[in-house]
């Protein structure tokens, strides 16, 4: 399990650095998610890396940290899935201010998006073997 999370913080990492290089390619997903199916698929993933980072919070390099991440991601997942229930209108009303704000916050946002992949992968790296 901790090897899935390490990959998963790999491919938030590489999210991430899209959103940097090339925020186009985020708004094309944005735009592409404003559905209340693909908000119950975002809330599903959530929900299930969530668990996975809580489950092997205890042999990372930063057990604490990674079980709260868990936490708060596992809390989004929820809210994503509540949001897709109930509130759709007011999440594209969100969705489409955030895109309006231009390429600097988007690219502030893939900023935060590394960071985080990138401390989920470090956290959750195999132990390296002595040579």
């Amino acid at each position: 399990m901790k090897s899935l999370a390490f990959v998963v913080g790999l491919l938030i990492l590489a999210f991430g650095a899209v959103g940097i290089l090339v925020p186009s390619g985020l708004v094309w997903i944005a735009q592409h998610a404003v559905t209340s199916g693909a908000f119950y698929v975002i809330a599903t993933v959530r929900i299930a890396f969530g668990l996975v980072l809580v489950s092997v919070a205890s042999g990372t390099r930063a057990p604490k940290t990674i079980r709260v991440l868990g936490y708060l991601i596992l809390v989004a997942g929820i809210a994503t899935a509540l949001t897709g229930l109930v509130a759709m209108e007011r999440a594209r009303v969100l969705i489409e201010w955030w895109l309006q704000q231009g390429p600097v916050v988007l690219r502030l946002t893939g900023v935060l998006v590394v960071a985080i992949g990138g401390f989920v992968a470090y956290a959750c790296a195999p132990a390296r073997r002595a040579a």
